[in-house]
Parts: C-alpha cells; sequence; structure tokens
C-alpha cells in the first residue's frame, strides 16, 4: 500500500523544514566555518584564475567565491544563516564534469523534477496559485537543465545547483 497524498506533503513538509533550519553556533563553531568557507572562497578564486577554466566554469566559480564572502560577513555580524545558505556557499563547483558525473546530474534532476511534479500536483492553481507557479517553473527548469546536459550540452554549475532545488511545501 503506498503513502496517500497527505503521507506525501507531511514528508515534504518535514523534508522543507529541515532544509531550511537556522544554524546557531557557538563562537568555536562560527570560527570554523568562517574558515571553512574561506577555504572555498580561495579554491572558487583560484578556479577562476586557473588555465583549465573556461569562461563558464570562471563564472560559476567567481560567483560561488562572492556567495561564500556573503556568508563569511553575515556570520562575522552575528547573523543567523540558514544550514542551505551555508552548503550553497561551501560548494565549489568542479573544473570539469565527466561523463559519469553527468549521467548522474542528470539522474538528480530527473529526481527534482518528479519532486517539482508532485509539489505542482499538491497545489491548486486556482487556490495557491504562486507555490503552484513555483512548482511548474522549477520542473521546467530541471527538465531544461537535464536535456541541455543530455545533449552535451556546457552548463553553468550555478544553473544546475538552482535546477536541483525543489521549491518549499507550505
Amino acid at each position: 500500500m503506498g503513502m496517500g497524498r497527505i503521507g506525501m506533503t507531511f514528508v515534504f513538509l518535514i523534508l522543507s523544514i529541515s532544509a531550511c533550519t537556522s544554524v546557531q553556533q557557538s563562537s568555536e563553531e562560527r570560527v570554523l566555518l568562517m574558515r571553512k568557507l574561506e577555504a572555498a572562497k580561495q579554491m572558487d578564486e583560484e578556479n577562476a584564475r586557473g588555465d583549465k577554466s573556461d569562461n563558464v566554469q570562471a563564472d560559476d566559480s567567481i560567483y560561488q567565491a562572492s556567495q561564500a564572502q556573503r556568508v563569511i560577513i553575515r556570520l562575522q555580524q552575528g547573523q543567523t544563516v540558514t544550514q542551505s545558505e551555508i552548503e550553497d556557499a561551501l560548494d565549489v563547483p568542479p573544473e570539469s564534469v565527466t561523463p559519469e558525473a553527468r549521467t548522474e546530474l542528470i539522474k538528480e534532476l530527473s529526481i527534482a523534477e518528479n519532486r517539482d511534479e508532485l509539489g505542482e500536483q499538491n497545489h491548486d492553481p486556482g487556490n495557491d496559485w504562486l507555490t503552484w507557479n513555483s512548482f511548474r517553473e522549477q520542473r521546467e527548469r530541471a527538465d531544461s537543465v537535464s536535456k541541455a546536459l543530455q545533449a552535451g550540452v556546457n552548463v553553468p554549475w550555478s544553473e544546475i545547483q538552482q535546477a536541483l532545488r525543489v521549491p518549499e511545501m507550505q
């Protein structure tokens, strides 16, 4: 017997809440996290300057370095930062995507697309158009990036990461 609509909605609600939780750290943990963010930022900056980087990879690395810097500043100011913001800032785009990694990304995009479609189906556009539309747009984004990867197009890492995100259930 499968999980009903209410059960799936509950599972997605729990996943969404845990993905958006704010991280409250001790001062030691903040310092350690800022060191990790600084290391990620430096790697991003090195990748942007590297000989192996093409323009797309360099742009991704510059973008990621700026994300890390923004989170570092917010932590230094004592502001609350969500776990997903931290994870995004710690992400260092790969220098290249191997055929195996491309295949794995396409599988992950398919899973994200299915979750987006489920969210879209669970929201009535007449009652909650904004939420319904965010799932629809995200599903289309995941589909577009997946097709581009399947066609061998060099897709920016930031676009891939954006397509993998599933909107929060409300």
